[in-house]
């Protein structure tokens, strides 16, 4: 495998006429893998199996959720043959009641470039990127 693609950028907002490639490509596709609920894809079996609405671990956050979604995130982005390996640390916080988890998600890309880390917040059913996307 050579390289990691190019595609029009898109996080959160498709941006047609701007192009993305290398470790910002990979992090925004993994990033929409984690927004995307399962099934919201139309296609085939693999579309089907397509995402992961990590912000819906919210309402589950917990002891349970910040053991079981580290390994779900792993196997989620593994999906993409760009992904080499992924390590990922759910660190779950309390302040005045109200609950964070935060994901840190070290990517090893599959092409030999730089690892990279992806950081994910979950804060009142809401997911943010605290880093890792330009």
């Amino acid at each position: 495998m050579t390289g990691l693609g190019r595609d029009t950028w898109c996080a959160d907002v498709l941006r047609p006429g701007r192009l993305v490639t290398g470790q910002t490509l990979l992090a925004q596709a993994c990033y929409r893998r984690l927004i995307t609920p399962r099934g919201a894809l139309r296609g085939g079996d693999e579309e089907g199996a397509y995402g992961l609405d990590v912000a819906g671990y919210a309402g589950a956050l917990g002891d349970a959720a910040a053991l079981a979604l580290p390994a779900a995130v792993e196997n989620e982005l593994l999906k993409d043959d760009r992904v080499a390996s992924v390590r990922v640390e759910a660190t779950r916080s309390v302040n005045a009641g109200a609950e964070t988890l935060t994901l840190t998600i070290d990517v090893v890309p599959a092409d030999e470039s730089e690892e990279f880390r992806l950081t994910l917040g979950i804060d009142e059913g809401v997911l943010s990127v605290i880093g890792g996307l330009p």
